[in-house]
């Protein structure tokens, strides 16, 4: 399985790396090569997997493809591009300002290009704990939201195996809560002043 990642930003690389270190070729593409390539060199650093920078378009043939962006880049890119994104597993990880159950940045996205398979993931811990996969000794747990089951079940087990808890949320309808978790999150760390990264953990008591 191929995996295309839009965004090499700091939350791109996060991505790339847990993919890279479950052995999956990973296609990364940037508005700056430049950006695009040093990123990929770091991500793919040390994994079984390979991160190549490429084109914004061979990234987005790739059989899942992750929008590290913010929402009005997303937005914009899905009107450009909804032929292509047509039957692809395609993964939402924006935190917008403010959303409701009804317009959640997923929900926006569904509207104008319906026929992606979306998903919603990767909100409820910041860029930097995902990039080391754990924060005080443990996993860092991911979040999967989709009203496609098997988009869901391919994004669960792709970051179960990398080496974070991947956990399934339920349907769409759940992902304005998984963008509120992460904006509480960013907040919290904001007036707490941290300068490591954070993330939610869920601790069931079996």
């Amino acid at each position: 399985m191929r995996i295309g990642i839009i965004g090499a930003g700091m939350m791109g690389l996060a991505v790339a790396r847990r993919v890279a270190l479950t052995g999956t070729a990973v296609l990364l593409a940037d508005r700056s090569v430049a950006r695009a390539r040093r990123v990929a060199a770091e991500a793919s650093a040390g994994a079984p997997g390979c991160v190549l920078a490429t084109t914004m378009a061979a990234a987005l043939r790739s059989e899942v493809v992750f929008l590290a962006l913010r929402l009005p880049e997303s937005l914009e890119l899905a009107r450009r591009q909804p032929h292509v994104l047509r039957g692809r597993a395609v993964v939402d990880l924006s935190v917008p300002e403010r959303t409701d159950p009804v317009s959640s940045a997923v929900r926006q996205l569904v509207c104008i290009a319906p026929e992606a398979r979306w998903v919603k993931a990767l909100t409820t811990a910041d860029a930097g704990a995902l990039h080391r996969g754990a924060t005080e000794g443990h996993p860092v747990d991911v979040f999967v939201a989709s009203d496609d089951d098997r988009a869901k079940v391919v994004v669960v087990e792709l970051f179960d195996r990398s080496g974070v808890r991947a956990f399934d949320a339920g349907g769409l309808d759940n992902a304005w809560i998984l963008e509120g978790m992460g904006r509480l999150g960013q907040e919290v760390g904001e007036r707490l002043g941290l300068s490591e990264s954070w993330s939610f953990k869920f601790m069931p008591s079996w």
